[in-house]
């Protein structure tokens, strides 16, 4: 499983309220929150740096975290488990996974290990899978693997109306889209974080919504419109860009596009291409 699928599996599991997720990433906060919102889960950065949330990539101490008691169904997802592995050499990782799947046997937590089978041989392979009671090496994010005899309880719909599919920009970046105005009626914070992620994901710079993210609702909605506001007139700038591209300067086409993902100077570029 890729670093995108994977991160496609936290974003969906994060759909249900009924989990407690737990995340051991090599990638550090601040690119987790282009994806995922991040304050709904436990969030660990495996890193040798001394920072928020992070922990060394020492066996003994990822024990003691993933062991400790949990209060409901908790799912434990080990990205960068194949660096950990070339840290420790194969025996170690084997000797620490059986006793981990000792430690979990007859807890509800699910933990999920994203590998790479091809990158392994068949003899460690086979080793791997006498150490995990259960293990699915075609891993299917409908079927979340677990170490314990019953089966896992989660179930994780490929809703279409949950996914955005973008068209790539020739910078590299998603185009940007036309999403519908959230109404002020049932406005939330959790609407609010998963539209940041939205725009997020399309490349914008939105920080200068993130305050409202701790406003009372009135203020969040207010500030959250004139976002989304600036954000609907740059989705209109670029479509015009792509429109009459072969017409606009390569450098004066990059340059505007970028500060159109950064939303700014927006009154300058519609006043100088709406009216020619």
């Amino acid at each position: 499983m890729n670093q995108t699928k994977l991160l496609e599996l936290v974003d969906r599991l994060l759909e249900s309220d009924e989990l407690e997720i737990k995340l051991f990433s090599r990638l550090p906060p601040r690119r987790l929150l282009e994806h995922i919102d991040i304050s709904r889960i436990e969030l660990y950065w495996i890193t040798e740096r001394t920072a928020n949330n992070s922990v060394a990539p020492n066996l003994d101490k990822l024990m003691k975290i993933i062991s400790l008691p949990a209060d409901s169904n908790e799912i434990i997802i080990m990205d960068g488990f194949e660096w950990l592995i070339e840290l420790h050499g194969n025996d170690k990782i084997l000797n620490f996974l059986n006793d981990l799947s000792d430690n979990l046997q007859g807890t509800s937590k699910r933990l999920v290990i994203p590998l790479d089978v091809l990158n392994f041989e068949k003899t460690w392979l086979s080793r791997f899978k006498k150490v995990i009671k259960h293990v699915n090496l075609d891993f299917n994010t409908d079927d979340v693997e677990v170490f314990e005899e019953k089966p896992a309880i989660i179930n994780v719909e490929d809703s279409e109306q949950n996914r955005i599919e973008f068209d790539l920009g020739v910078d590299g970046m998603p185009r940007l889209s036309m999403l519908s105005r959230l109404p002020k009626i049932g406005f939330t914070n959790s609407l609010l974080v998963k539209r940041i992620l939205q725009w997020r994901r399309m490349g914008l710079d939105v920080s200068e919504v993130e305050p409202a993210l701790n406003y009372d609702s009135e203020d969040a909605y207010a500030l959250y419109s004139v976002i989304e506001e600036k954000v609907r007139r740059v989705v209109e700038l670029e479509n015009y860009l792509y429109h009459h591209k072969d017409k606009i300067d390569v450098k004066e086409f990059t340059t505007s596009l970028f500060r159109i993902k950064q939303l700014t100077g927006i009154d300058e570029l519609e006043k100088k291409y709406y009216s020619n």
